[in-house]
């Protein structure tokens, strides 16, 4: 499975994601993002053979048009890919009359990123559905393990190299509490008014040393703030033998 992070600033949008392929028991690295053009990338969380088929679909525009433009014709074609793979399954017409049984034959998410003088994210569910997406947003089965350690980061304004790290570190940690599905290495693009770029391995390690940095520092904060706090109580906390003399 997947893990896709979109993280909307005010001077780009940061797309990251996990590079673990599964294919039935076999485990493989690859790529989960891609550009659209120059200002669009978008990635896929799902069954791999329908993201093949997406990407196949998205190769074909020959002229760059804006997300807007672009996504009721996203929204069809992703709709498609997923009739094709129902109509070559042979599983297909035991789910007849279950459309949730029918959709679970072939999973799929996906969330395109545009900045041009705003951030713009678009999710397209695997029946078809599209929707304008206000804020920062993950998909695949990492969803909720991302969620929760995004939580705190509410209504933060972030940079853009600010929110490269935040989406590094949510994807890592995602990693590391063991969501089945995840793994390394992580990718990070950068989507701005100049155009979209992947972080090169440097910069990418030096995200892994700064991620590292945050966390120690989370701890040693947490650490700080409880001596504070038991220190307070001890101080404030009556010894018996001055309750003894009070009575």
């Amino acid at each position: 499975m997947t893990l896709i992070l979109a993280i909307p600033t005010s001077t780009g949008i940061v797309l990251a994601s996990d590079g673990q392929l599964t294919s039935g028991d076999v485990r493989s690295s690859g790529q989960k993002i891609w550009a659209l053009n120059k200002c669009c990338a978008w990635g896929g969380a799902g069954e791999l053979a329908l993201i093949q088929r997406v990407r196949e679909e998205i190769e074909k525009l020959t002229v760059a048009q804006p997300l807007g433009n672009l996504r009721d014709f996203l929204a069809v074609r992703i709709k498609e890919c997923v009739t094709a793979l129902l109509q070559l399954d042979f599983r297909t017409p035991f789910s007849q009359g279950n459309p949730a049984a029918l959709l679970s034959l072939h999973p799929g998410d996906f969330v395109f990123a545009e900045f041009t003088d705003i951030p713009k994210i678009l999710h397209v569910t695997s029946y078809g559905t599209p929707e304008w997406i206000e804020r920062p947003y993950a998909t695949g089965n990492g969803a909720p393990f991302a969620y929760a350690l995004l939580q705190k980061y509410q209504n933060v304004e972030l940079s853009l190299d600010r929110a490269s790290l935040l989406a590094f570190k949510v994807i890592e940690e995602a990693i590391d509490v063991g969501a089945y599905g995840l793994g390394p290495p992580i990718h990070v693009w950068q989507i701005n008014a100049q155009g979209t770029r992947v972080l090169s391995e440097a910069e990418v390690a030096a995200l892994t040393d700064a991620a590292k940095s945050l966390r120690d520092a989370e701890i040693k904060l947490l650490l700080s703030e409880v001596e504070c706090f038991v220190e307070a109580v001890v101080a404030t906390t009556p010894s018996p033998k001055t309750e003894d003399r009070q009575s």
